[in-house]
């Protein structure tokens, strides 16, 4: 039986067992329906991308206390998906449609978003053992001290509630919080449901390394402002650090009564970033010469550098007082991509858009932590050195209307992506929702160029697609 089968009866059973228990339950419906405008003359295959996509969610979730202090939880999600109009280019780069692989085809998925039981054995102390989604860190669309949860959408912060396995111990106190906890990655899942969890299973025995990290947090309420302090070791999760000791700390505080400032920030040696070969993606026939020589086309090349490189968000938020809300964020990191190294970046992109068998395709390198989490509606992934993130968001438009615009740019080339919303609270269990993504190129005199046509690509211009139109149904129950 497939897993996603099993999946939906035992997210069914679940959800009436609990209800005759007389647990809390709750959840909703969504129907997804969205429309992608491929950019199939890119430098990304847009061969795995449907253009017109129909996603439905059916997630229950549930809380029931088993005594004073000890409670079991659970947030489970199943995903139907309907999926078209596949487009490439063939050699005569002429737009076609295409047959998808058997692996880009539309998969029901399941997400198991939290599942964990929290016990207090006496107010300051309890343990927690299961799935659960922690941040420590005081950003908003971007978190430089999460390295346990599957990432955020910054045009939608809140939207993923996927979270980790873990064993958490917490002493909360009045002003101060204590707590330490260890997490498995999952190297290994099928359908959205874990296969393997810390080590690879035997019929996939990519390596036999432990892949964890443990992580300690200390908390405490100072003259009104939020500070946490954060130690992580980790070895091989989500990324090629081995046994790695980083730092991270947050600060968040109100000011003049309104205006909100935070702090966070991620410091360590090394990064696991991938580098472009220079040697490699020079021209195709570098590529091929690196091919025949078994060399690394990407590589961590900065994995055991000593130099410190942190990665810093500052951001500030204004509550008016009919409840908008504005917020400016600024992230930093410093072993983000440089010009010279974006271009290299460039070159071995286009020249895995022409010749995939070089090995080009960093989907295909993997350290452990697969879970993605969520379907997401935009994925959002760092990789130069500067960026800001503004959104807006002003709810309570005759009652019913919230409207949202977020802006993603990256000031090392001023491309970006924007993305207004419209949401309608039709009923107290019906919102529906209007959403767009349209990236936008910078100056050309900031952008890297094609290596064969020597056509100006910034970084937002690399997404496979021109735009996104999307709208959401969501019931709930």
């Amino acid at each position: 039986m497939r897993p996603h089968f099993l999946f939906s009866g035992l997210l069914s059973s679940t959800l009436l067992a609990s209800t005759a228990m007389g647990a809390e339950v709750n959840g909703y419906v969504e129907s997804r329906t969205q429309y992608t405008r491929s950019r199939v003359d890119g430098v990304l295959p847009t061969s795995a991308q449907p253009e017109v996509q129909q996603l439905f969610e059916f997630n229950g979730q549930l809380r029931q206390d088993y005594r004073p202090g000890g409670t079991v939880s659970a947030d489970l999600s199943l995903f139907l998906s309907m999926a078209g109009r596949y487009r490439s280019l063939n050699a005569d780069q002429e737009e076609i449609g295409v047959t998808p692989s058997e692996e880009a085809a539309a998969q029901p998925i399941a997400s198991i978003n939290e599942l964990f039981l929290q016990h207090e054995f006496v107010p300051a102390f309890n343990v927690l053992a299961g799935k659960k989604r922690l941040i420590w860190g005081a950003g908003l669309a971007y978190n430089p001290t999460d390295l346990l949860n599957p990432p955020k959408d910054p045009t939608d912060p809140t939207f993923q509630r996927a979270g980790a396995w873990m064993v958490r111990l917490e002493v909360p106190l009045e002003k101060y919080a204590f707590t330490l906890l260890a997490s498995p990655a999952v190297v290994k899942q099928k359908s959205g449901l874990p296969q393997s969890i810390l080590t690879y299973p035997s019929w996939d025995k990519q390596d036999d390394e432990l892949h964890y990290v443990i992580a300690a947090r200390a908390y405490a309420l100072l003259l009104d402002a939020d500070l946490n302090l954060m130690l992580f070791h980790s070895n091989l999760y989500r990324n090629a650090f081995e046994n790695k000791t980083q730092v991270g700390f947050s600060f968040s505080r109100y000011f003049f009564t309104d205006y909100e400032l935070h702090v966070e920030a991620l410091v360590g040696s090394g990064s696991p970033r991938l580098y472009a070969s220079r040697d490699c993606v020079a021209s195709p026939e570098a590529a091929l010469g690196c091919a025949e020589r078994g060399e690394a086309f990407l590589f961590p090349r900065r994995i055991d550098e000593k130099r410190i490189r942190p990665q810093i968000l500052v951001g500030t938020r204004y509550m008016f007082s009919d409840e908008s809300m504005v917020s400016l964020e600024y992230l930093y990191q410093a072993d983000g991509l440089k010009k010279g190294e974006a271009q290299d970046y460039l070159n071995g992109l286009a020249l895995l858009r022409t010749g995939e068998q070089f090995g080009l395709d960093p989907s295909d390198i993997n350290f452990g932590g697969t879970d993605p989490g969520l379907p997401q509606k935009f994925s959002f992934e760092p990789i130069t050195r500067h960026y800001a993130f503004l959104s807006f968001q002003k709810p309570k438009i005759r009652d019913d209307f919230t409207l949202s615009a977020v802006i993603v740019s990256s000031l090392q080339d001023l491309s970006g992506l924007v993305s207004p919303s419209l949401s309608w609270s039709a009923t107290e269990w019906l919102t529906l929702t209007a959403s767009a993504f349209i990236p936008f190129q910078g100056p050309s005199s900031l952008a890297s160029k094609k290596p064969d046509t020597h056509e100006a690509v910034s970084e937002f211009g690399l997404l496979p697609l021109k735009y996104r139109g999307l709208f959401q149904a969501r019931l709930f129950y």
